[in-house]
């Protein structure tokens, strides 16, 4: 078998042919082909991707969340300002009970790392559950955590009466969003 190549051809794309009939052939198959394949490449109609569909949130469940995010903060800012007499981050440390209770919720340090290894699963020294404790975020997160979620809102005993966070907690579990 020779091969016969073109002048100019590139090397890479030459075959074997038998006689210039086929080489003929071949072209002719190939530049037949071309605007398929070009239209192909460029996408038909129907190779389009289907586009991806996205689910409608109901807006009763918005509104439901929304109100159960709305109770909880209140609830914890109320929580918040009667343990110390306001809510939010303070400007500097709070201390109550000769120095016992630290922050706006006035956590002991063993409690605070008691539920913080509960809840995460971290073991925290006194010196940071002391620095969490003053965090306010920090902290109100884990009030939320031990009230809500372990139901232990007696970790706050005056409070807890005076503002019937039991109650409260009923309350705002039967608008929870599912």
């Amino acid at each position: 078998m020779r091969h016969l190549h073109r002048r100019g051809a590139d090397p890479g794309f030459t075959a074997p042919v038998e006689s210039w009939d086929q080489w003929l052939i071949v072209t002719a198959f190939r530049l037949a082909a071309l605007p398929l394949l070009l239209a192909a490449a460029l996408g038909l109609p129907g190779c389009e991707k289907p586009k991806p569909q996205t689910a409608a949130v109901d807006p009763a469940f918005l509104e439901r969340e929304q109100e159960f995010n709305d109770r909880k903060e209140s609830l914890l800012q109320q929580l918040a300002t009667c343990e110390s007499g306001s809510w939010g981050p303070a400007p500097k440390p709070i201390y109550g009970g000769r120095g016992a209770f630290l922050g706006r919720f006035q956590f002991t340090v063993r409690t605070f790392m008691t539920y913080w290894r509960k809840r995460d699963g971290s073991v925290l020294t006194a010196k940071e559950a002391a620095d969490y404790a003053h965090d306010y975020y920090k902290s109100a997160n884990l009030a939320w955590y031990m009230i809500y979620d372990l139901n232990e809102p007696w970790h706050w005993p005056l409070c807890s009466r005076k503002l019937g966070i039991p109650n409260q907690i009923k309350s705002i579990r039967a608008i929870a969003p599912v």
